[in-house]
């Protein structure tokens, strides 16, 4: 994760609560908003999204 912001929303943590890749934390929720995997080049999350489709209830390890 290289950019995120606050979102609303609670869950398990690690847990994709809503689109676009809302994901619950300890306290509160996170919105991604730029990724880069390991070996990858940065990307927004909405491109990871097209080739990685997580829906609500994924799980982030």
């Amino acid at each position: 994760m290289l950019l995120s912001e606050i979102a609303d929303g609670k869950g398990e943590p690690g847990t994709v609560i809503a689109d676009p890749l809302v994901v619950a934390c300890g306290k509160g929720a996170i919105r991604l908003l730029q990724i880069q995997r390991a070996g990858k080049r940065p990307m927004e999350a909405q491109d990871f999204l097209r080739g990685v489709p997580l829906a609500p209830g994924a799980k982030l390890l």
